[in-house]
């Protein structure tokens, strides 16, 4: 939808239609907390493991800026490309810098594209969802270990599905070509308010601590965080809750980084499903590289950015090389793994994410649930 002209701000084009739930402009949030954010997040990954494209965007009415970004881990190389703009009125313009996205079809069908950059990074790929997306509502009033006075930490709400992907990717000279058969991923989009948006000064983190993420699709049903997602079409099951009452950790002994674990998670319905992962090498996208929020408060190892940062409109190219322990260690604080997951016979490709070092601090410290891996391998 095109802009207005001048004059008619704060009103937007989408304020002809009758879609309000609030007695405020579309482009206005319910909230004055600069911590607002609406973001979508994308995976791609083949099933053997040789690399990991996450890319994304996020909007951020009350700071008045839009960013995205891809990440491209292949070879023990992350390649990174990130962009910012401000705010436009078109709350539908998923385009920032080089970075684009377009749902095709709700529920079924996406484009993500990456144009020409400083890096040579580029690709046009199709999404489509393979399990059912299902509406939840996530809140945390207060972390453990935070000051009294901190009274909302989280507020907000969205779905997550899994899906196939084709197309094609290129970087500096090396092209691959995805079939959807081979190559298949995780998306989320979430909105609301939540710390990690705006950079450490607005945010309300208590002691340094690691979120555990499961992002697995198996053949008849999806691991994604705390839920269990069903297929497309298959209406017999809602999804499910499920709660992770052992955490067992495996650490790079060096980095003290994850490489695997056995998690055990218990559905509402009373079952019991222990999942195994794997590290695919260092296939690992360090997720502080395009602008998420460490425990401990860092943004980009370059610069210091955070999600939501005026950064005068700029694009950012850069380059790690992830065979470097020391390099690991300098960019860590908040880490998609590429993991081979195993359960009951079946094995997929799917993300274990998390904060290094901390987990392996919380597993040091007896964290209740958390310990370290008694078999490694096993």
């Amino acid at each position: 939808m095109k802009e207005l002209p001048e004059g008619f701000a704060p009103l937007s084009g989408w304020d002809e239609y009758p879609i309000h739930q609030a007695v405020t402009p579309i482009r206005y949030t319910q909230t004055i907390d600069p911590r607002a954010f609406e973001r979508y997040w994308f995976t791609a990954q083949p099933r053997d493991g040789s690399f990991l494209l996450v890319t994304g965007m996020g909007f951020y009415p009350n700071l008045g800026i839009a960013d995205g970004y891809a990440l491209l881990v292949i070879g023990e190389r992350q390649i990174t490309v990130r962009a910012q703009r401000p705010l436009s009125a078109d709350r539908a313009r998923l385009a920032v810098g080089p970075v684009r996205a377009e749902p095709v079809k709700p529920f079924a069908e996406w484009r993500l594209e990456l144009d020409d950059n400083e890096h040579g990074l580029r690709y046009d790929l199709r999404w489509r969802d393979t399990k059912r997306a299902s509406f939840r509502k996530m809140d945390l009033t207060r972390r453990p270990g935070a000051p009294a006075d901190i009274h909302l930490q989280h507020d907000w709400g969205g779905y997550e599905t899994f899906g196939t992907i084709e197309g094609w990717i290129e970087w500096e000279g090396g092209r691959i070509d995805l079939s959807p058969d081979m190559v298949v991923g995780s998306r989320d989009h979430h909105w609301g308010v939540r710390d990690g948006v705006g950079g450490f000064s607005i945010n309300r983190q208590g002691k340094a601590h690691s979120h555990l993420g499961q992002w697995v699709e198996f053949k008849d049903w999806g691991l994604w965080g705390d839920r269990i997602l069903y297929n497309i079409g298959d209406m017999s099951s809602g999804p499910q809750y499920c709660e992770r009452v052992d955490n067992q950790i495996d650490f790079d002994p060096v980095t003290k980084h994850f490489r695997g674990a056995v998690i055990t998670n218990l559905l509402n319905n009373g079952e019991t499903r222990k999942v195994r992962f794997r590290l695919t090498g260092n296939t690992t996208a360090y997720l502080r590289c395009v602008g998420y929020t460490s425990p401990d408060g860092k943004g980009t190892p370059t610069g210091n950015h955070h999600h939501g940062y005026d950064l005068g409109g700029a694009t950012f190219c850069e380059s790690y090389d992830l065979s470097d322990p020391a390099i690991r260690q300098e960019i860590a604080g908040f880490e998609d793994h590429l993991c081979f997951v195993e359960y009951e016979g079946e094995t997929t490709i799917g993300i274990f994410e998390c904060c290094n070092p901390m987990l392996y601090a919380m597993c040091a410290a007896g964290i209740p649930s958390y310990r370290f891996l008694e078999a490694p391998g096993a």
